[in-house]
């Protein structure tokens, strides 16, 4: 554990030395239009660069852990949830966080005959996109208000969750709108120890992540447990993903070497890009020694109502 953190400090006085990323310990609370406009901000340029051309921006997941440079794995969510739909015969799908639309958009392509349904604070969908059964709703996914009680036979959150301060209150409002024997699945990357228990190292890896995500704080994943047995879901399954992550997320830590290998190109591009994306550079780098020193998690959780 200890070479681990002094593998981060290594890696945070290198990229620093690289880009002054002083600027994202600027706020300490981010509210909706921070976090709206980082999206917009990251939305074509971010993804495309570190994501994928259809708009995905996952942490890169396989199930034997094994990183091929040239490979795409940001389907591997989608293509899971595909499965359940489809080995449930679901009808009307709920994507919390939908953002671009880019995983309800797969996933209708493939499910016709289904009714899928988004709410994002900014959502949007590809011009190529609009054709397919895809219903957008502009709003704040700790209220689903607009979606009536027992009418959804699944809900699935990737990697959106993170930004929510009041979780239990999600839990709360999904549990409402699934019908009964329905099913939420949820992605999404949590802190593995209480945030009073950090030591300083450990807060300064926290925080490096955090900042860059526009996320206030991850949750301790002991809190997730307690907000699933409060409003009574059954865990059908719950899984530590490190094994199937930690390669993908060294792969991009050397991608940003890479990059600073390329030296004034780069410092150039550096200078002229957004300040979100320039940020967003910190936490892709150093989640990787976050999740290998058990810092942060990364789960996947399937529940059912």
């Amino acid at each position: 554990m200890e070479e681990y953190k002094k593998k981060l400090l290594k890696d945070f006085v290198w990229l620093r030395n690289k880009i002054n990323f002083d600027f994202i310990y600027d706020k300490n609370e981010f509210t909706y239009n921070d976090i709206k406009r980082y999206y917009k901000k990251t939305k074509y340029l971010l993804y495309r660069l570190m994501g994928s051309k259809e708009g995905y921006m996952h942490i890169d997941i396989s199930d034997d852990g094994i990183h091929q440079n040239g490979k795409n794995y940001q389907t591997y969510h989608v293509n899971k949830i595909n499965e359940i739909i489809k080995q449930n015969n679901f009808k009307n799908v709920l994507e919390l966080g939908c953002g671009q639309g880019a995983n309800m958009a797969y996933l209708a392509k493939r499910n016709p005959d289904i009714s899928f349904t988004g709410i994002d604070l900014y959502p949007s969908l590809d011009k190529k996109n609009r054709k397919y059964n895809i219903k957008l709703i502009e709003g704040d996914y700790h209220n689903l208000e607009k979606i009536e009680s027992n009418s959804v036979d699944f809900v699935y959150a990737i990697e959106t969750l993170c930004y929510s301060t009041n979780k239990n209150q999600i839990f709360k409002e999904v549990n409402r709108v699934l019908k009964k024997g329905g099913l939420f699945v949820i992605y999404d990357a949590y802190l593995n120890k209480p945030r009073n228990q950090l030591t300083e190292i450990e807060e300064l890896g926290a925080t490096l992540v955090e900042k860059g995500y526009y996320l206030d704080e991850f949750e301790f994943i002991g809190n997730i447990n307690n907000y699933i047995k409060k409003n009574n879901f059954k865990v059908i399954k719950a899984e530590n993903m490190k094994n199937k992550i930690i390669n993908h997320l060294y792969a991009y830590q050397n991608r940003i070497k890479k990059y600073f290998k390329m030296g004034i190109i780069f410092k150039v591009f550096c200078k002229l890009i957004p300040k979100e994306v320039l940020g967003n550079i910190v936490p892709v780098y150093f989640m990787a020694n976050t999740v290998e020193m058990d810092l942060s998690v990364y789960y996947y959780h399937k529940l059912q109502k």
